[in-house]
């Protein structure tokens, strides 16, 4: 019985000692993009948009490719918004109740350069989508449907939340090519009044308690990108 605990207890060392390091590089590659940022920022802070799309990109793609390497139902799970940032943290100061709901006719999102995030899930649907919609294909361009496509967009950053049509969107943004507006605008610079990170912890703002660990540092730099966006007043994907 000894040897097992020891054996548990070595290896919840090593566990620590992973996660620790993990941290400690993701705190040096969050401090390069902050820095990067702030530069940015001074040049011309409308490229910050820009810096929003190269950060999210990567899980975009992910999003794309997910059904494609694994087995059907075993593509990624759809992404709640209320946890985007910070999965384990409260979720009643994620949500967008209460924060300033805009008028998504002044919107549009772009799906060939903007940062939407489909999780298409069904390896024949996508296929489909993938065969016939678009330039030259069988179903022709890329086309809206205010049936079916179902978008959220939150502010300042800009992301683009799919909540209905993930198949036919995800090919739009493979095919570069297609505009929808969202059908939710909000503004959620609350999140950024309330919460501040610091590349390997989100923590409370007014009490410096902390509210989750970063898993993503591409994902905190992107929270914090944001409060400069606030700062400058930009607002993406607006007509």
């Amino acid at each position: 019985m000894r040897y097992a605990s020891n054996k548990a207890d070595w290896k919840n060392k090593v566990l620590n000692y992973v996660f620790r390091r993990k941290q400690s590089a993701q705190g040096g590659e969050f401090e390069f993009i902050m820095c990067f940022a702030k530069d940015l920022a001074k040049c011309n802070p409308t490229a910050l948009i820009d810096l929003t799309r190269i950060l999210l990109r990567p899980l975009q793609s992910e999003l794309l490719l997910s059904v494609i390497e694994n087995k059907s139902h075993c593509a990624r799970s759809s992404i709640d918004p209320y946890k985007f940032f910070m999965p384990d943290g409260p979720s009643e100061i994620q949500i967008p109740f209460g924060c300033p709901r805009l008028d998504s006719e002044k919107f549009l999102v772009h799906l060939s350069c903007d940062p939407i995030l489909p999780c298409p899930w069904h390896r024949e649907d996508y296929a489909n989508s993938l065969a016939g919609i678009g330039r030259r294909k069988k179903c022709g361009s890329w086309e809206e449907d205010a049936a079916n496509h179902n978008v959220t967009l939150w502010l300042p950053w800009g992301i683009a939340f799919v909540h209905g049509g993930n198949h036919s969107i995800a090919s739009g943004i493979v095919g570069g090519e297609g505009v929808l507006r969202p059908k939710d605008v909000y503004d959620m610079g609350r999140l950024l009044d309330l919460v501040q990170c610091d590349g390997k912890y989100y923590q409370s703002r007014r009490d410096h308690k902390m509210l989750d660990v970063v898993r993503d540092y591409k994902i905190a730099a992107l929270f914090e990108v944001g409060r400069l966006m606030q700062k400058h007043r930009i607002m993406p994907m607006a007509i």
